[in-house]
């Protein structure tokens, strides 16, 4: 788990003094060691800087840049979590081997003659650059991204970076001006969808995939390599198994994030089975008061859990002012983010360092299987004839109590959209209507242009409408918000994290159905919920519903968002981007308990504090105001 940033042609050359170590940035996501090396030809030149964590053979012989200018060098950030088994495959093409960790695994690999053939055989978490004798670079990223990497391009289209977090191509000046279409998609998602990252000329390299540019201009990107079909596996327990085995190993100490949800139980009950004695860290709120937050607490399942399995357990109490984590929660993610639910992790990474370098956790299996309670209503809306819809949703009486009133709100509105819009409307803060009042600079259609493109190339090949969700959530959501907020809130703390559930041969048990047979109405990810009991998770645990993973903004906005909002409207954002009268609207809806608007608030206050560092730096002071504000009480 490390950081790199390679830097081609003239901006190798005339990197400014004071940005000499360009991965003095991402210092954070390496504090082992680091390295650099220069490498040229007749007419370019690619300069690659490292840092890193060491997790598999921590000694100095596995250090990065690997490799020699004669045969090619590689900087690589991720696990590859079968490398026992692709180390004995290349022994026999009479391979030899000078280290006992990964990183020299793939290099071997990638100089293969058919090297995308074996990378079809890879089960880890990766993105790499690869410098070839001739200057040809190759780069690219696992299959579900789960490792980040973003390019930085010139006006021409030519490559001029490479790197494992923006904040070196801004300082070398690379990365060009704010984007308001980013900041938008922030705010109506609470995350980026992928390719966009808030900046207009850095992109993220597409998961699953690996591309070369040719020196000299690095000016067209071909496909080398591209993630084949996962081999259909049955038997979800079985394939739970040996990916948790494979990752529970390593040359420094463990530790799994316990949640007493099903997903981090599983996990434990696994680990449990290869010897994992703890540490475990579980969250819980500071505060006994009560809270106008939707979900039940985690943590006396949590506690039950680690009982159960005999697991110590750590404690880590949240900060119930979290409104004054949204400055840091904008430098961590440095993407136009909104989720509280990064926060928790954040915290949760901190307090875990001292004791675990690396940490496993159940991210990704709300995707992989269909957890979320969207997939349950489009399965439901698929079911319906398209004549009724617009019927049904222009008589729908909003029912019972004020916890349902978004969802049923959210179920109406989708009535009177046809399925191509359903991906993106199940994930938004806004309608359509409300959107165009906030945000008339930036159209409806820019801001779901990618939701729309990926579900609209499903359903065009004879898709349902429940598979166009579940491929847009896993190349857009899953990238851009959870494995996001997983890999910064992590690798801020310097800890490594490991998601099993997204190993290879869970992917295979996942995509080995078609997306109706994963869940039933009133049950999400059915499959997976009865591989898990069956494979030793409690009926306590099973049986409850699913919780959010986050932090009680809406109980704080509540009670302190109007004397907040007052500083945080006069944000330039509220020029440039949105309209500052329909925001005021949002946030008087939301602190006078008409209606349930926290998350979306939560964005705009995100959204304000982002513009400010990053588009007008000094026109504002949102983040002071923010980082100044206590609460003493949530109620």
């Amino acid at each position: 788990m490390c950081g790199f940033v390679v830097l081609l042609n003239h901006t190798a050359r005339h990197l400014p003094p004071s940005h000499q170590d360009p991965c003095a940035a991402l210092a954070h996501r390496g504090p082992d060691a680091s390295g650099h090396l220069d490498l040229s030809g007749d007419n370019w030149h690619a300069a690659l800087h490292f840092r890193r964590l060491a997790v598999v053979d921590i000694d100095p012989r596995s250090d990065q840049p690997f490799g020699s200018p004669k045969r090619g060098v590689l900087v690589y950030n991720g696990e590859i979590y079968n490398a026992a088994h692709l180390r004995e495959v290349l022994r026999k093409r009479q391979v030899t081997f000078t280290t006992e960790g990964d990183t020299e695994v793939l290099y071997e690999l990638l100089l293969q003659p058919d090297a995308p053939r074996l990378l079809d055989q890879v089960d880890g978490m990766f993105a790499f650059a690869l410098v070839l004798p001739d200057g040809e670079l190759r780069y690219g990223r696992d299959r579900l991204g789960v490792k980040p990497l973003y390019a930085a391009l010139n006006a021409a289209g030519r490559m001029v970076a490479l790197a494992s977090e923006i904040e070196p191509l801004r300082a070398a000046g690379l990365s060009g001006d704010a984007d308001p279409v980013a900041v938008a998609q922030g705010a109506m998602f609470l995350w980026t969808p992928p390719p966009r990252t808030g900046w207009q000329r850095v992109r993220t390299v597409p998961a699953g995939t690996v591309l070369s540019r040719r020196a000299p201009g690095y000016d067209t990107a071909s496909p080398w390599w591209r993630a084949g079909a996962a081999m259909p596996a049955e038997d979800i327990g079985a394939a739970v198994r040996v990916s948790v085995a494979r990752q529970v190993r390593a040359d420094v100490t463990v530790g799994l994030l316990l949640s007493g949800g099903l997903d981090s139980t599983w996990l434990g009950v696994e680990m449990a089975r290869q010897g994992f004695a703890g540490p475990a860290f579980a969250a819980r709120a500071r505060t006994t008061a009560t809270t106008s937050e939707p979900f039940e607490d985690d943590a006396p399942y949590a506690a039950r859990v680690a009982r159960q399995l005999g697991l110590p357990l750590t404690w880590v109490d949240l900060d119930v002012d979290v409104l004054r984590r949204i400055p840091e929660l904008v430098t961590t993610m440095e993407l136009p983010f909104g989720d509280p639910a990064a926060v928790t992790l954040m915290q949760l990474s901190r307090a875990a360092c001292g004791e675990a370098t690396v940490l496993l956790s159940g991210l990704g299996v709300e995707e992989l299987f269909l957890g979320y309670e969207r997939y349950q209503a489009v399965l439901l809306l698929q079911r319906l004839p398209a004549w009724a819809r617009p019927a049904l949703g222009a008589t729908t009486v909003v029912p019972g109590p004020r916890r349902y009133r978004g969802r049923a709100d959210k179920f109406g509105r989708l009535l009177q959209l046809g399925p191509r819009d359903w991906s993106w409307a199940t994930q938004a803060y806004y309608s359509g209507r409300e959107w165009a009042a906030l945000s008339p600079l930036v159209a409806l259609e820019a801001v779901t242009e990618q939701h729309r493109e990926v579900a609209g190339g499903v359903l065009d090949a004879g898709g349902t409408p429940l598979s166009a969700l579940a491929e847009c959530d896993r190349r857009l959501f899953l990238p851009g918000l959870n494995l996001l907020y997983g890999d910064r809130a992590s690798m801020r703390a310097g800890v490594e994290l490991r998601v099993p559930f997204l190993g290879e041969p869970v992917v295979a048990a996942g995509l080995g159905a078609v997306a109706e047979e994963q869940l039933r109405l009133g049950d999400g990810k059915a499959r997976f919920r009865a591989a898990a009991v069956a494979s030793g998770v409690p009926q306590f645990v099973a049986k409850r519903p699913k919780t959010g993973f986050g932090a009680p903004v809406r109980s704080l906005l509540r009670e302190h968002g109007a004397r907040l909002w007052a500083e945080v409207r006069r944000s330039p954002v509220f020029d440039d981007v949105f309209d500052r009268r329909a925001a005021d609207r949002l946030v008087a809806e939301h602190v006078r308990g008409r209606r349930d608007r926290g998350l979306a608030v939560f964005g705009l206050f995100c959204a304000a504090v982002w513009w400010e560092r990053n588009a007008a730096p000094g026109a504002g002071h949102s983040a002071d105001v923010l980082s100044g504000y206590e609460a003493a009480v949530v109620g």
